[in-house]
């Protein structure tokens, strides 16, 4: 459906600087074309915002200048204008409601009729499945586990007994969430299994990737707080507790009984061992060995404040100059002293 630039300011509070088109969609700068809508968010991208097709632009006021020529949809924050405008464009699935004859679903377990359940899923024991939710084929839904409304699970995700996955939650494919902890008891040369009997509870809004994984407590309740986003491949670990509106990227891993409040941003691959505080950024490959203040960014391994770590990987760079520097002055001091003892040596005859 097109719509005129002045609706879209009107959805994102931005205000309009040129004509007032009609845009019949949004695309890349490099991709877009005369009747679609771009974005530019930098000054690193006028290039190529001057050179695409795209007669109009999401950009921020200060490049309202330096891009004449253009007509502009002027916001403070480009990323969330995009965000919401992509939303009129995108065309979501349609979904067939009801329960496909070639699913399984308990006798006791209740499904909405405006639940959408396709062949193949598994539906245990007095599990609940709330107005709207879509279960993709190959899901398997545990006893006594629920599914809020609008919640989406895509294809092979399990979600394991007594699992509370609250509204609008979206879990990609292959995602496990309610799975044991490695909890172990050492006994000689065996370890023993220590049973799980807690669960796992999923607030509003949170996204899961792609074979990610949160496992249930040991006791309590392992907790992905409302609007946190967690990216493919992540590791939650039992117990641990993520406030809202947190941001983890691939590959991340927690260990148990963390606690990560509101806000936080964690880079790929980092490692958390201990609490992380409100607002703080946790960089890529870190290795969080000591808790984090609120709102502070820490980098390496082990983690320490980031303009700190800056310094140190500049000295660490500069390790081989310094190594032979420090010789060379080794080998002065040696011959400064030689040549001292010479003089005493003489003086004393």
């Amino acid at each position: 459906m097109p719509y005129k630039l002045s609706k879209l300011a009107e959805l994102v509070g931005g205000e309009i600087l040129g004509k007032d088109l009609v845009v019949e969609g949004l695309n890349a700068l490099e991709l877009a074309s005369e009747k679609e809508l771009s974005f530019v968010e930098s000054g690193r991208f006028l290039e190529a915002a001057l050179a695409s097709k795209a007669q109009a632009l999401i950009a921020p006021p200060h490049l309202a200048q330096k891009l004449s020529g253009k007509n502009l949809l002027l916001v403070t924050q480009v990323r969330a204008a995009v965000a919401k405008i992509a939303w009129l464009f995108y065309e979501s699935p349609r979904h067939p409601r009801g329960i496909s004859p070639l699913s399984f679903v308990a006798e006791n377990a209740e499904i909405h009729p405006e639940a959408s359940i396709y062949p193949f899923v598994y539906v245990g024991e007095r599990a609940k499945i709330l107005a709207g939710a879509v279960l993709y084929p190959g899901v398997y839904v545990g006893p006594e586990a629920e599914i809020g409304e609008g919640s989406v699970i895509y294809p092979n995700a399990v979600i394991y007994p007594k699992t509370k996955i609250a509204s609008e939650v979206i879990i990609h494919a292959g995602a496990v969430v309610g799975a044991d902890g490695f909890g172990y008891a050492q006994e000689g040369e065996r370890h023993l299994k220590i049973p799980h009997f807690g669960r796992v509870e999923v607030e509003k809004e949170v996204e899961i990737g792609a074979n990610t994984t949160i496992d249930r407590a040991t006791f309590g309740t392992t907790f992905i707080g409302p609007g946190t986003k967690l990216d493919n491949l992540i590791q939650v670990a039992h117990n641990v507790r993520l406030g809202k509106s947190c941001v983890l990227a691939a590959q991340v891993g927690i260990t148990g009984s963390v606690e990560i409040e509101d806000f936080v941003m964690i880079g790929g691959q980092a490692g958390i061992n201990k609490p992380v505080r409100r607002g703080a950024m946790v960089a890529a490959k870190a290795g969080v060995a000591r808790e984090v203040p609120a709102g502070q960014a820490v980098a390496g391994a082990p983690a320490m404040e980031i303009q700190k770590w800056r310094r140190c990987v500049a000295a660490y760079e500069r390790l081989p100059e310094l190594i032979k520097e420090l010789r060379d002055l080794r080998a002065k001091v040696a011959a400064l002293e030689e040549a001292l003892n010479g003089r005493e040596k003489d003086a004393e005859s």
